[in-house]
């Protein structure tokens, strides 16, 4: 007996199949060594049944430890750039069960960041519920020799049921949108996990047209057909179709990039339950750790006891536990397994202190913005920088901020020396400074800029609309915030291009018209080019005629949505939007139903439509989609804050104490006594939460259902950002 092949039997004991009754197979490729293909043979490992043949598995397949959506490990499956098929791109193989009427699988899906979804034609098939001969490729499906609902990507990453079955209209297979419930298409975005479920029900008996295909996407029915029909002999559902590649048959479907798909969590079952979405807990291992400064590392989760909690460092398990004690540098990951699905967190020990700050931030989407950097520990001192200035009580493993400038924190240790790390924080929020004084005095508070301004209490109480505010101060440190009452940030028109979509490139004549209310930046438009081009926009002054933006974007590639950022800023007054010298056709919307003119944001913009006189007045919608636009300023609301010092000239800290700061979708609490009573609200006031603290541990509150925003800790601002 080898090594590999001890080391295998010990994974299986730490990752069983959690089989139900009804449960037909699974698999979440944990239990094979990363780096290797995923071969029949280890399919077969796996307890699946597979048909006797398979494609690109040992060429084009790899078991990889980098970003699975559960456990540890997915399946990678290439697509080389320039190749197009199942001989070439992707792979095969049919996973067998028992024939039945009824069947639902599931599976996670994610396309590399850099996925291309095609050349000049855009689309590849993806794993699907199938049966008999698994009727595909443009053959007939006469009822006789069997049928497939595989799902594919189309051009953008729009996902749809690819459908053979005996009543697809056509050569190929029947496309059918994937739809979410308000409308809009479901579209796959690039490096993000997605979680399919399907269920296949076959027609009744042979005469009848009644079978059904449902979908869910991360647990939100987005398809429900009926009338259809598979067979008219025993053909039933006997085997999840594993098919994957690029196209199509020539040239025009092949990737622009060697590229990949992501998959875990395969699932077959008997019932929707078997293969469901589900929410599960992610476990928090906390910060990084120096084991120079602690010996031996004590990393704890808190996960409820229906969890099994196991541990692995640089890839190999080493224990199973809610705590583990280390003492030697590596990459920790902790897997939390509810047998319904699982989330892991990772944490770094280093032999050597090791601070790592963001390079850079821009303060805008919030209010406050928390500096970590990423180590804990009791034997750690931290002392931060602002400017090249020591900040006084700062001596925390994280900074929160409201303020522009150039930060250092510098962390130390007995054993260790110390380490140091910069990061550089800009700001978008408006220039008000804070005001001190004494307890009672009256201050007025007024932005730099002149303006209309909303003003709010730190507990969410709106406090009037004007230029300016006046207050008393209060004893201690509070805040009040400050909003520009004018400012929008937002998008305007058709979100994008529908199955109607032709090709056009008549860019003199196609253009849109649009009025400007008052000085706004266009910030961004979607186009779609059919194939890679080079695009030029030019914003033409309707009263003037004189072009008063042109910008040309090289290099973009066909079938997906081009974002091209204008960052024009104009004043009132009438404009168009045209592509002349935009070197290839773009897509555009034809004859679409939910084509408005004017699309408005009142008091600021209004498309009001295409060039009305070359098209005769139809409201074709042109060429540009989903405008991004921007007025005043836009960002969170600003903390004032407000120093008011008692007689005696001294400052209530009024905070009891604590210290309050996310990690991930963790809010963490630090410095309660036994029995303090701690409450979370939003801005408005409405309470969030309330919990009472039992000792000198922190407090570790899930974040992870909470909208982003700012919410309010016994005084102290946390932002989800």
């Amino acid at each position: 007996m080898n090594i590999v092949y001890i080391r295998h039997i010990i994974l299986l004991l730490l990752f069983p199949t959690l089989a139900s009754a009804s449960m037909l197979m699974q698999t979440g490729f944990e239990n094979h060594e990363a780096h290797t293909p995923f071969t029949r043979d280890l399919w077969q490992e796996e307890g699946f049944q597979t048909a006797s043949w398979d494609q690109g598995l040992k060429d084009r397949t790899e078991v990889e430890d980098q970003v699975a959506a559960q456990g540890l490990h997915a399946l990678r499956v290439m697509y080389p750039k320039g190749e197009f098929g199942p001989a070439y791109t992707g792979c095969q193989i049919s996973l067998l069960f028992p024939s039945r009427d009824e069947a639902y699988a599931s599976y996670y899906l994610r396309f590399s960041e850099n996925f291309s979804w095609g050349t000049t034609y855009y689309g590849g098939k993806l794993p699907g519920l199938a049966g008999g001969k698994n009727c595909s490729g443009g053959q007939n499906c006469d009822g006789t020799n069997g049928w497939s609902a595989r799902f594919m990507w189309r051009g953008g990453g729009k996902l749809i049921l690819y459908l053979y079955d005996m009543l697809k209209p056509d050569t190929y297979g029947l496309d059918i949108p994937l739809v979410h419930q308000d409308g809009s298409p479901v579209v796959a975005e690039r490096g993000r996990w997605y979680h399919i479920t399907e269920r296949v029900k076959m027609n009744s008996s042979p005469d009848k047209a009644d079978g059904e295909v449902q979908a869910w996407v991360d647990g939100e029915e987005v398809l429900f057909i009926t009338g259809r029909k598979f067979t008219t002999c025993d053909v039933k559902i006997d085997n999840f179709y594993i098919s994957t590649f690029h196209g199509g048959d020539d040239e025009g479907w092949c990737p622009t990039d060697t590229c990949y798909t992501f998959f875990d969590g395969i699932r077959v079952g008997t019932t929707y339950e078997d293969v469901s979405y589900q929410h599960c807990l992610k476990p928090d291992a906390g910060n990084d750790q120096a084991l120079c400064a602690v010996g031996s590392a004590q990393l704890a989760v808190d996960m409820p006891a229906a969890y099994r909690v196991k541990w692995s460092r640089d890839g190999e398990f080493i224990h199973e536990g809610n705590r583990l004690s280390a003492d030697l540098p590596g990459t920790y990951i902790v897997v939390a397994d509810s047998a319904q699905c699982s989330q892991n967190d990772t944490v770094q020990l280093f032999d050597r202190l090791l601070v790592d700050l963001k390079a850079e931030d821009h303060i805008c989407a919030s209010s406050f913005v928390t500096l970590q950097s990423n180590l804990a520990g009791d034997q750690l001192s931290f002392q931060w920088f602002k400017d090249g200035e020591l900040l006084n009580g700062e001596t925390k493993a994280s900074l929160t901020t409201k303020e522009a400038g150039h930060y250092r924190v510098v962390v130390s240790a007995e054993n260790c020396g110390e380490s140091s790390d910069t990061f550089t924080l800009t700001s978008g929020l408006l220039a008000v400074e804070d005001v001190a004084g004494e307890a009672g005095e009256e201050m007025e508070i007024k932005p730099l800029l002149d303006g209309i301004y909303s003003w709010w209490s730190e507990t969410g109480e709106h406090l009037g609309i004007g230029p300016s505010y006046r207050t008393t101060l209060p004893q201690g440190e509070h805040y009040i915030f400050v909003k520009d009452e004018n400012g929008f940030n937002g998008t305007v028109g058709k979100k994008g291009i529908s199955e109607n979509a032709w090709t056009r490139s008549n860019f003199d004549k196609e253009f849109m018209q649009f009025t400007v209310e008052r000085e706004l930046t266009i910030d961004s438009i979607s186009i779609y080019p059919t194939k890679a081009l080079e695009a030029t926009l030019n914003i033409v002054d309707e009263a003037t005629g004189a072009v008063v933006f042109s910008q040309t974007y090289p290099g973009l590639k066909g079938g997906d949505e081009a974002r091209l950022p204008l960052g024009v800023t104009l004043p009132a007054g009438a404009y168009h939007l045209d592509a002349q010298g935009t070197t290839a056709p773009l897509y555009h919307s034809h004859t679409d139903s939910d084509i408005h003119f004017p699309y408005t944001i009142e008091g600021l913009i209004s498309l009001t439509g295409c060039n009305l006189d070359w098209i005769n007045n139809k409201g074709w919608y042109m060429l540009f989609y989903n405008w991004h636009v921007s007025a005043g300023n836009y960002c969170a609301a600003t903390p004032v804050r407000l120093s008011g010092s008692a007689a005696n000239g001294m400052v209530d800290e009024r905070r009891d104490g604590l210290f309050a700061y996310p990690n991930d979708e963790i809010l963490v609490i630090e410095g309660a006594y036994a029995g303090q009573k701690i409450t979370v609200t939003d801005v408005t006031g409405k309470k969030i939460v309330s919990v009472q603290a039992k000792g000198d541990e922190p407090l570790r509150i899930s974040m992870e259902r909470w909208p982003k925003g700012i919410y309010l800790v016994n005084g102290w601002k946390v932002v989800k950002r």
